[in-house]
């Protein structure tokens, strides 16, 4: 594994929100989710320039059906390593496990853009235009639900004033990624080491919306590879993590090597 700073473009990060397939319990979900998906994220497709990889499971308890099951940052060398990863068989493979655990209608993920002017629903945003290694350092996530007494354009309109309010955090706050849907927000922030979270404006957003996630990943260390036996990730325990991927080391040109 290269623990070697390998910053990452803020566009380069597909920002997934998972809604489980109706006719499978949550527990089902997490053990597939567990035991093979997340797995084979960080397994199979570094070496078509996966960066970064940072899922997070929900808590079920209170939390509205209308919030997402399951979160990811996928952090890719370039949108063009994205593109090209599908000439392979292994990220064609991993591509096609989602249908049989999510709602396929309802899950999506995104490239995130710069936030310059308002917030439109289900589009992923980046609020600090800088190349950032979200492997290494410290990645703290919050998700939240509208309120019910809100009006969806009110709730979209009020997490756009916060987030150019955010945007002007101290500098220790080096990126930070927010997608609201009409019932929903979810945010990421990242700092090359944790001294400055107590500094952090995320107790506002806290108080725009009903908070069902707010957490420190966790860096996850994978305990095996794809040929010895292990029973994979137990989700209910790790459940925002930070997997630190074994990354190949890119050559001169930047290129990923295989």
């Amino acid at each position: 594994m290269s623990a070697r700073e390998q910053p990452v473009a803020p566009d380069s990060v597909h920002v997934w929100r998972g809604f489980k397939a109706q006719q499978t319990s949550y527990a089902d979900f997490t053990k597939f989710l567990g035991s093979v998906f997340v797995p084979a994220c960080a397994l199979l497709q570094p070496n078509s320039g996966l960066r970064a990889y940072v899922p997070s499971m929900v808590p079920q308890s209170g939390k509205p059906a209308t919030v997402p099951d399951q979160t990811a940052l996928m952090f890719w060398a370039t949108q063009q390593a994205y593109q090209d990863a599908f000439k392979t068989v292994a990220v064609r493979a991993y591509t096609n496990l989602h249908g049989g655990a999510y709602d396929t209608k309802r899950s999506s993920a995104q490239f995130a853009v710069a936030l310059t002017a308002q917030v439109i629903a289900e589009q992923p945003y980046y609020l600090f235009d800088r190349p950032v290694d979200w492997m290494l350092g410290n990645v703290r996530h919050f998700i939240g639900a509208r309120p019910a007494a809100q009006s969806s354009s009110d709730f979209l309109e009020v997490i756009g004033n916060w987030a150019a309010m955010y945007q002007k955090q101290p500098a220790d706050v080096d990126g930070a990624l927010l997608c609201a849907g009409a019932d929903y927000v979810v945010f990421w922030e990242h700092r090359a080491s944790p001294q400055g979270a107590a500094l952090s404006l995320l107790g506002g957003l806290a108080r725009l919306s009903t908070p069902c996630l707010d957490k420190i990943a966790d860096n996850y260390v994978m305990p095996a590879g794809l040929w010895q036996p292990w029973t994979g990730i137990d989700l209910t325990q790790n459940d925002c993590i930070n997997i630190q991927l074994a990354r190949p080391e890119p050559d001169a040109g930047g290129e990923i090597k295989r």
